[in-house]
């Protein structure tokens, strides 16, 4: 017996059901059948299925029902020494729970099962012709490319296991999900460049959290509720990347409550030392480092205000949120080619 695939018809990750179109080409001895050609010159012919004997065979792993693999109308090829040829085709529903956890880098094994129906192990022996999947007329999909294939048996129930490997072809992928999602999260950063007077920052930072979030439900549609074997890695990216714009909604708000607060409004040694520590550690002071006490001496008595402790919370945060992005990202990058340990 072999398997002959012609077609990848659809692979649902959510619904976990891989179509495959293809048909099995199954062959046996009938030595009731079986005749002289030498007395009438007839060495083969063909006929209808159901006038002849044949093994019944189901799938393993059906989709939706358990069905004999029959059709009427296919013929078969009969030898004079009774060599039967049966080439049953279908489009064939299996069950394939897809791991996303490198979605949309992910390879996906799926199996195709084969056993015969009301046969012990000692009345027929099911021998598989080759050790792979047969390709001679196969259609390459343009979601999933078929890497390679084997065939296993189990022998205790005759059952014939066609293993495909199929990897996602990405491209779409990243220019419509992944792409956008890394704009958005660098748009999210010049939050901090807008001026506090403008009065448009809360409403930039809630506007790109939204949009992520929004991503975020589109990811989750695309992918099967489950946790199993663990969590999709753009899943993780989108989740860190909600809260990370979710942080920096609150940063903006106490940024700006700082900006405009009241003068009179009495500072505390804390923030006075932020503004200092702050400005001490910028690039602004490293420049004039050959006047590193002239500035120390101007940052203690520079009279500090409510907008300088406003703008430099905008710095900070800046340069903490950046900092946390190429992490995450970073994270991700590594997840899906290498893996992280801890995940897997």
């Amino acid at each position: 017996m072999s398997f002959q695939l012609t077609y990848i018809q659809e692979f649902n990750e959510v619904e976990g059901k891989l179509s495959l179109i293809g048909y099995f080409n199954i062959s046996w001895v009938d030595q009731t059948i079986a005749w002289n050609s030498t007395e009438n010159g007839i060495e083969q012919f063909t006929l209808q299925e159901h006038i002849i004997w044949k093994p019944s065979f189901i799938i393993g792993n059906p989709f939706d029902d358990v069905q004999l693999i029959y059709k009427d109308d296919t013929v078969m090829r009969v030898k004079n020494d009774g060599y039967v040829t049966w080439t049953p085709g279908d489009n064939y529903e299996v069950v394939c729970n897809a791991d996303v956890s490198r979605y949309p880098f992910d390879t996906q094994i799926c199996k195709l099962q084969m056993l015969p129906w009301g046969y012990t192990s000692e009345e027929i022996d099911v021998i598989p012709i080759y050790d792979s999947v047969v390709q001679f007329w196969f259609n390459p999909q343009q979601t999933w490319q078929f890497i390679e294939s084997s065939v296993a048996k189990d022998k205790d129930i005759q059952l014939l296991e066609f293993s495909m490997t199929l990897k996602r072809n990405p491209m779409f992928f990243v220019l419509n999900l992944i792409l956008p999602i890394c704009v958005m999260i660098i748009l999210n950063i010049f939050v901090f460049l807008l001026p506090p007077e403008s009065g448009e920052r809360v409403g930039y930072a809630v506007t790109v959290l939204l949009a992520i979030a929004v991503f975020l439900t589109i990811s989750s549609d695309n992918l099967p509720a489950t946790s199993s074997p663990r969590i999709s890695s753009i899943s993780l990216l989108l989740f860190s990347d909600v809260v990370i714009s979710a942080v920096i909604v609150l940063m903006v708000i106490l940024s700006l409550r700082y900006y405009h607060r009241d003068d009179n409004y009495p500072m505390s040694t804390f923030m006075r030392g932020f503004v200092i520590v702050s400005r001490i550690l910028r690039c602004q002071v490293c420049c004039c480092m050959r006047k590193k006490e002239k500035c120390y001496g101007k940052g203690n008595k520079e009279k500090i205000k409510w907008t300088d402790v406003g703008k430099e919370i905008d710095i900070v945060c800046g340069i903490f949120i950046i900092v946390v992005i190429l992490v995450v990202n970073a994270l991700y990058i590594i997840d899906v080619t290498v893996g992280l340990p801890g995940l897997d």
